[in-house]
This record gives structure tokens, C-alpha cells and sequence, in this order.
């Protein structure tokens, strides 16, 4: 997101600096307005200015940076959900950031999914990210996670009888971590990547694998959604690559044409708000298979409850558990896991 002044300028609002951590920037000017050291912009102004935090990357935690102002004496510290909602032509719509409206007009389907999850964790994460999406506090969001995993063993355990599809799969790093903890001990990784780029650091990523491990990898160079069709995809080769309105074009095939006869018992998808979609796409193969789901929920708003509810219409008996491991909302993962995959803890319990 843009650090620039000029939305506040645009409405007669007159920033007195701008404050940034790299060194490097201090002394400097961001359109005309001095860069100072967190330091000193806490010292001039932390006792009678709001500071306004327009940092928002999935490298970037607010609590972090709010936290480092209060305790240099910033009184008055505010996140940049307030700008987004100011200025929206600028900023909205961007993945999970959007009008607040939007929620409180879908409310039945928002609270019903707040009873779906299988653990108070899930529960805890959900109501955080619906109280960001509603009133633009992420101070609720959780802090940096452990570990960055599609694969969390306190849900669930891969097993050698796997068949994993990895639907936007960019350079291999799913495959990467399988590999990590796993070896080869599944039967077969089937991998989307639409992007043309990625796709063949894919290729030279496999054919530089072992040949036994080689033969269980089938890549594909396609997008993945409700239907058949061609798109349109950014071919930017980094992980935000996405359909867009001009592009390289593509072939987008549902997963219930290309898995027809091929089952599938693990399903990741993190493609860029095309994720519901794909989930439609696949509606028979998902209710033939029963396989675990491992979903990105943030890619727009309202998807972090409109794809638990189509998960657990396909998959009623499984449960549902959400997890987080980026930066303030990014990377917020739903998983639909059948009982019998489910870890137990030592009481018994999942």
C-alpha cells in the first residue's frame, strides 16, 4: 500500500512529517515533507500529533510498529484501515480490505460460520479477522505465527497413500515443504501454476528432484476455476501473479475435468480470489474423495466465510479449523479435515 501524503493533502489535511525505520530515508523528503527517525518524530510530535500507519504487507504486523511508537510517547497511534475507507478509490477493493457495509449486509452467514470451527483457536482467529473487516482494528490480529506451514501437525498428518493437488503451486514451494517433512512419502503431487514464468522455475525445480521422486510429480501449466476456459493471467512470475484483464492467455480447466478419473486426498488452493470458484469447480471430485482442504481465505472480503460454508456443504462431516501465518490478515488459511484425519492430543481429543 502507498505511503504517500497526498491522499490527506487531497482533502486539506497537512501531514507534518513522515517517520520510517530505515535509516537510510532519514534527512530525506517523501513530497516534501521531511522523513525522520521514529525517534525524533516521537520527540516533536508523539504528545500532540496521530500517527497514522499506512504499512500494509504480509510482512508487517501493526501491533508491532504501534507497540515501537507508544513506547517512544506516541499518544495517538492509527491504523491504515481508516485511509483505505477515506480514500477508496485509491485502495479498495485490495484483497481482504473492503467497504465495512459489505459485511454487516451478509451478517446471517458471517455469525453462522462463527459456530462452525473445531477449536477455540479457530474461533478466536475468526472473530478478529470479522472485528478488522467491521471496524478496521487490527490490533485483534494475531502476532507472528511459529511457523509458515500449509501442513500444521497439530490438525492433521500426511500419509504415504497421499495424493496431493497443489493449485497455484508458483516455484514448488508446497512441494518444497512436503519434501521437508514428509520425504517422499506420499503417491502422487499433482501441480497447477498458470503463470508461465513460475511454471518453469516449477519444471527446472522438479527435474532437479531425484528420479523417484520425479515420477509421483505431474505439473500443469493451467489456471483452475469453475469452468473451462480461457483466461487472462498477469505473468508477473512472483506469487501475486493473478487473471487479469490483459495478460498472456491461459487455459482455466475445473478440477472435476482434469481429476475425473484420478482421486485426490489433500487439496491446497492459494489463487489469488479465484479460490471459491475452483471450489465449485470441484464440487464432485471433493464429495467423491472426502480430501483435506487447505484454503486461502483472504484473497477478498467476504471469503473467509462464504468458503467455510461451501466447504462444509460438500463436506459436512469434516471439520473446520483457520489459521494465520502472515502479516495482518495475509495468509489466513481454512482447513476442512475429515475425523479420522484429525490429530488427537494425548487426552483423546482433537
Amino acid at each position: 500500500m502507498s505511503d504517500s501524503p497526498r491522499p490527506a493533502q487531497s482533502i486539506g489535511i497537512a501531514p507534518l512529517a513522515v517517520t520510517d525505520n530505515r535509516q537510510s530515508l532519514w534527512g530525506g523528503e517523501l513530497d516534501g515533507l521531511p522523513i525522520l527517525s521514529p525517534t525524533v518524530a516521537a520527540t516533536r510530535f508523539g504528545a500532540d500529533a496521530s500517527f497514522l500507519i499506512t504499512i500494509w504487507n504480509e510482512f508487517h504486523y501493526f501491533n508491532e510498529t504501534a507497540e515501537q511508537l507508544r513506547q517512544l510517547g506516541c499518544t495517538q497511534v492509527l491504523p491504515y484501515t481508516y485511509l483505505h475507507w477515506r480514500f477508496p478509490e485509491e485502495f479498495l477493493p485490495c484483497l481482504l480490505n473492503d467497504f465495512p457495509h459489505k459485511l454487516y449486509e451478509d451478517r446471517e452467514r458471517v455469525l453462522e460460520v462463527e459456530t462452525m470451527w473445531a477449536d477455540v483457536a479457530s474461533a478466536d482467529l475468526y472473530r478478529a479477522n470479522i472485528r478488522f473487516r467491521a471496524l478496521g482494528e487490527p490490533q485483534h490480529l494475531p502476532g507472528r505465527p511459529k511457523e509458515k506451514t500449509y501442513l500444521p501437525a497439530d490438525i492433521f498428518m500426511l500419509k504415504e497413500d497421499d495424493c496431493i493437488l497443489d493449485c497455484g503451486a508458483t516455484k514448488g514451494e508446497m512441494t518444497e515443504e512436503v519434501l521437508r517433512k514428509y520425504g517422499s512419502n506420499f503417491t502422487a503431487f499433482h501441480a497447477l501454476e498458470a503463470d508461465k514464468i513460475s511454471f518453469q522455475n516449477l519444471e527446472a525445480y522438479r527435474n532437479r528432484l531425484p528420479d523417484s521422486i520425479q515420477q509421483k510429480m505431474i505439473l500443469y501449466p493451467y489456471a483452475v476455476g469453475g469452468a473451462r476456459c480461457t483466461v487472462y493471467f498477469s505473468n508477473t512470475g512472483q506469487t501475486g501473479s493473478k487473471i487479469c484483464e490483459e495478460g498472456v492467455a491461459v487455459e482455466c480447466f475445473p478440477i472435476d475435468e482434469l481429476f475425473a478419473e484420478t482421486p485426490l486426498t489433500f487439496i491446497k488452493m492459494d489463487i489469488e480470489g479465484a479460490e471459491y470458484d475452483a471450489l465449485l469447480g470441484g464440487k464432485r471430485v471433493i464429495e467423491r474423495d472426502r480430501p483435506i482442504l487447505a484454503i486461502c481465505v483472504y484473497h477478498t472480503q467476504n471469503d473467509i466465510w462464504r468458503i467455510p460454508l461451501l466447504a462444509h456443504e460438500m463436506l459436512p462431516e469434516h471439520k473446520l479449523y483457520l489459521r494465520a501465518y502472515e502479516g495482518d490478515g495475509y495468509q489466513t488459511v481454512m482447513y476442512a479435515v475429515s475425523p479420522e484425519r484429525v490429530v488427537r492430543n494425548e487426552g483423546g481429543q482433537s
